[in-house]
């Protein structure tokens, strides 16, 4: 008498899931990679602004980071120039991640980019530009109390990391879900705690392919502006809007009407 083999049906298992996600994502990017490629623009501009901004800012992962330890040699006029080169930045910014959500909503509702999509353009892209800005006000508040009291910077690293949370999935809760931006705040950490598995696989593939091209960058260009250039086209025009499809995506999984 023969054993009966034992079957195994991948698809209960999460990674397996999240792969057919992905694939979708590069689906989605594949069809609209014009609109895509058209979009990202803007996060050439948002990163090109950072880097004629005064702040002293250095590349990480095809990203500017400020240097906080330089901020009390910084004079009144710095600080204010660095301040409306960060809002200008950050407001191409939530264009781009705005504009790359709207193409996966157009994806999934099968509809066409009208005259009315594009007024909503303008209308998603205020309400995230507002809950950013005042996230990083606010950040920036703590952050420069801490530094003229001589208090740990660790406050306005704590506030930041978890305000990011609540930042992480609200363009989508925005954009795919018509939310209020408090309303979309507080629906990204529903939905990071209810599939954190889903959070964090984003956040390993997010460093995984950021890391990845700065290092090839890196390992095969020695002059250092053209590699940070370089990055930072590959970045804006591929990474960036694959992450931020596949994020939308994952955000969508809330729903049982979808596949699983």
């Amino acid at each position: 008498m023969k054993g009966r083999g034992v079957r195994i049906n991948f698809k209960n298992y999460p990674f397996y899931f999240m792969l057919n996600l992905l694939k979708d994502t590069f689906r989605i990017y594949k069809k609209h990679i014009s609109m895509v490629l058209f979009f990202s623009i803007t996060f050439i501009i948002s990163l090109g602004i950072q880097i004629l901004s005064p702040a002293p800012v250095y590349l990480s992962l095809g990203g500017y980071f400020l240097r906080v330890g330089s901020l009390p040699i910084l004079t009144l006029f710095d600080v204010i120039s660095i301040f409306l080169f960060s809002v200008v930045s950050l407001l191409f910014l939530c264009l781009a991640l705005v504009s790359i959500t709207l193409i996966v909503k157009v994806t999934k509702t099968r509809t066409k980019v009208s005259l009315e999509t594009m007024e909503n353009l303008e209308r998603y892209t205020l309400s995230v530009f507002s809950l950013f800005l005042i996230v990083k006000v606010i950040a920036t508040i703590i952050l420069l109390f801490s530094i003229h009291y001589g208090l740990d910077e660790i406050y306005a690293i704590i506030f930041t990391f978890v305000a990011s949370l609540g930042l992480f999935y609200s363009t989508p809760a925005i954009v795919l879900e018509e939310r209020k931006p408090i309303q979309a705040f507080i629906s990204s950490y529903v939905h990071i705690f209810r599939k954190p598995f889903h959070f964090v696989l984003w956040l390993v593939l997010a460093f995984v392919l950021l890391s990845v091209t700065t290092h090839i960058v890196y390992s095969l260009i020695g002059e250092v502006i053209l590699r940070q250039i370089i990055v930072v086209l590959i970045n804006s025009l591929l990474i960036l809007p694959i992450l931020i499809i596949f994020m939308a995506e994952i955000y969508l999984t809330k729903y049982t009407i979808i596949e699983k």
